[in-house]
Formats: structure tokens, C-alpha cells, sequence
């Protein structure tokens, strides 16, 4: 089998307590895990005034490849990460995101990460994701022993357990004994580039959040 991403790792973390992709907090999460993912594998660069940047040739992985290409289509040098991040979840009708997003279900039903169903519904077929419970359990036991164990942590589990917790997944899956041990590790990767990239990201993220609430808001009134 493929090995499974880090993103696709995520991914599936996300699915279990989500059910759904399209999840308005799980899509910009999504996003900024394939850009680190790049920016890990040296196709993108994330500048200090965190803008995106191309530095070298397209990305093996499909998905990555398709977002990587999106942000070369601006014809910008670098393109700040809200802006990115905003045009892509926001965007309306959502091509670009779709895109992206049917070529990464695509790559988790082949590595047997998920099974896509389609059941018909009151409005027509719905496509139903089914996660593959084993694979799951696999990982969360991978983030758990790595957590819990005293060597370094590499750069893709200091990705996934800064995404983890960020989205208050990771917490769930220590026990109240092991707590002492997970915020001792939460500590020690919370000043790493990477973790700084995703804290960054998840500011963004609620900046967007919020303004679609005032949008709501406004709306209504």
C-alpha cells in the first residue's frame, strides 16, 4: 500500500468526529496540511510574513499537485496565506475546492482509507464516506505512542499533533493519567516552525470564521 500522508492521516482523524470533508473547519485545515506538507517536501515556501511561495517542480501526490497549480495560477511570487486560504473556502461556486478535495478521496480509497457510498436521499444521491475503523485505530495508537514515548518527535507527527490539536481532536485520545505526559510533548513542539505555521493558520482561520458570522449576522438584520 501507498504510504498514508500526513494530511491523509489527519483527514481521517477528522472524518470520525465530522463525517464529512466539506466541513467548514475541516476544509481550511485540510488546506493548510497540504501546504506544510509542501513546504516539508520543499515545493512551497512559507515566508516569515507568512505568504506562500513556489521554490521548486510540482508535487508527486495529485492533490498537493492541484493545489499547487491553483496557486500558480495567481501569477503572484507569494500569496499571502489568508488570502489563499479565504478565496478557497469562501469561493463560490467551490470548483477549485472540489477539485482538490475529489482528487484527495480518490487517494484514501486507494491506500483503503475510506469507502465512498452513494445512497439516495429526499433530494436525490448522497455520497456517503465510511472510514476504515482499523486504519483509524492505527493511527490514533501511531500518535499515542509517539506522544507518549521520549524521543524526538519528526516533523510529520509534530504536523499532525499540532492539527490534532488544534481542532481538539488530540485530547481524546489520551487518558486523564497520560494527560501529564501529552501537555509535557504539546510544550515541546509548541515553538517548533512547524507548529508556529499551523498556530498561524488556525488564526487565520477564526478571523474567517468570524467574519462570515458578522456576514450572517448583517444579513439578517
Amino acid at each position: 500500500m501507498n504510504q498514508v500522508t500526513i494530511t491523509e492521516k489527519y483527514a481521517l482523524c477528522m472524518l470520525k468526529e465530522k463525517g464529512k470533508l466539506e466541513d467548514s473547519e475541516v476544509k481550511p485545515h485540510l488546506l493548510v496540511s497540504m501546504i506544510v506538507e509542501m513546504m516539508l517536501d520543499g515545493n512551497l515556501e512559507i515566508t516569515d510574513k507568512n505568504k506562500v511561495k513556489i521554490t521548486s517542480d510540482l508535487p508527486i501526490t495529485p492533490y498537493n499537485k492541484q493545489l499547487y497549480e491553483i496557486i500558480g495560477e495567481t501569477k503572484k511570487d507569494e500569496v499571502p496565506l489568508k488570502t489563499l486560504l479565504t478565496s478557497l473556502c469562501n469561493e463560490w461556486p467551490e470548483k477549485k475546492m472540489k477539485a482538490i478535495v475529489a482528487l484527495f478521496k480518490d487517494s484514501m480509497e486507494k491506500k483503503d482509507l475510506i469507502r465512498l457510498e452513494h445512497k439516495k436521499g429526499l433530494f436525490g444521491e448522497k455520497e456517503v464516506i465510511v472510514i476504515n475503523e482499523k486504519q483509524l485505530d492505527h493511527i490514533v495508537e501511531e500518535v499515542r505512542s509517539e506522544f507518549l514515548e521520549k524521543g524526538a518527535l519528526t516533523d510529520d507527527l509534530v504536523l499532525l499533533g499540532a492539527l490534532l490539536n488544534s481542532t481538539k481532536f488530540l485530547k481524546s485520545i489520551f487518558t486523564k493519567y497520560e494527560k501529564n505526559a501529552l501537555n509535557s510533548r504539546l510544550k515541546e513542539i509548541k515553538d517548533t516552525e512547524i507548529a508556529e505555521k499551523v498556530k498561524v493558520a488556525r488564526s487565520v482561520i477564526d478571523d474567517m470564521a468570524a467574519m462570515m458570522i458578522a456576514i450572517v449576522v448583517t444579513t439578517v438584520n
